[in-house]
């Protein structure tokens, strides 16, 4: 017996969702929320310490001798020297007192594979295991090679149907009994997802500093670009933390490219960089540099 059409997958899979102790093998799963952010991905910012620049100041005033017993003691002109003078030291444990807790929806599968590796941070990340993908196809992650083509690509069109059949045949196995953590086996890597994202200010500007450069793939700037706006939202004083040149690539924070091996990948600004030429570099340059990351 071959592989169902998708026609008769559709209806197997209608008369399966109709019998939800056929549909649900394990106990544990559950169907997953539909992402709320229409495609696109998001990036919330449900907490962050309320006084960033003066849990810097007063972590730096330490190396000066300065106690600190409550924050309101510290001067805006003293938050402002600090906030300047941290950037101007290898000693980055003050940014280490400022925090956050980002909430990231709409991300594929191969990105968060590459997040999660970020050793200092902490991670809770919606499971395939038990969340039933019904909706897999709408809401998959299109790449910029594949978005960029004419909406009546024959490749585009080839690739969003390869999808809508992956997603029938999931379902279908979803449908007759096969649990989700076997059925995902068969699920693409661009697969959307959704994770809480906590971490400090050192190490979400070391995380910023790779994955902003050009040898990340686009999706990491389209995040971090998120990641810098919900901070600016978030209150005045992360308007004001995302002023500071925190985000920015690598070659930004040591002054030269990093990344001079055979196997690394080209960049637009390397020159410029490596001459010391920051001032000629557009920051849309490296930022919205799209084929850069994929060509």
């Amino acid at each position: 017996m071959g592989i169902p059409s998708p026609e008769e997958i559709t209806e197997m899979t209608r008369r399966a969702n109709s019998q939800e102790l056929q549909r649900y093998a394990d106990a544990s799963m559950f169907q997953a929320a539909p992402m709320s952010s229409n495609g696109e991905i998001a990036v919330h910012l449900l907490a962050m310490t309320p006084d960033p620049l003066g849990a810097i100041a007063a972590a730096c005033r330490m190396y000066e001798g300065k106690p600190t017993y409550n924050l309101s003691e510290i001067s805006p002109e003293e938050r402002e020297h600090y906030a300047n003078q941290v950037q101007q030291t290898h000693l980055k444990a003050p940014l280490e007192f400022v925090k956050f807790h980002f909430y990231i929806e709409g991300v594929p599968r191969d990105f968060t594979h590459q997040m999660v590796r970020q050793r200092t941070a902490v991670f809770a990340q919606e499971s395939m295991r038990f969340a039933v993908k019904d909706n897999m196809a709408a809401e998959a992650y299109m790449p910029p090679s594949i978005e960029a083509l004419d909406l009546e690509s024959p490749l585009r069109q080839e690739w969003f149907d390869h999808l809508t059949d992956v997603e029938h045949f999931y379902n279908h196995l979803i449908g007759n009994g096969i649990p989700a953590e076997d059925a995902r086996s068969i699920l693409p890597h661009n697969t959307t997802t959704r994770l809480h994202y906590a971490t400090d200010l050192r190490n979400l500007s070391e995380h910023s500093g790779n994955r902003l450069c050009t040898q990340a793939q686009f999706i990491w700037r389209d995040v971090f670009s998120k990641i810098i706006d919900a901070i600016r939202d978030y209150s005045p004083e992360g308007e004001m933390l995302a002023s500071l040149p925190f985000f920015k690539p690598v070659c930004y924070q040591i002054g030269k490219c990093p990344f001079k091996a055979d196997f690394d990948r080209g960049c637009t600004i390397r020159d410029r960089v490596d001459r010391g030429q920051f001032d000629l570099i557009d920051d849309v340059e490296w930022m919205f540099d799209e084929k850069a990351a994929w060509q």
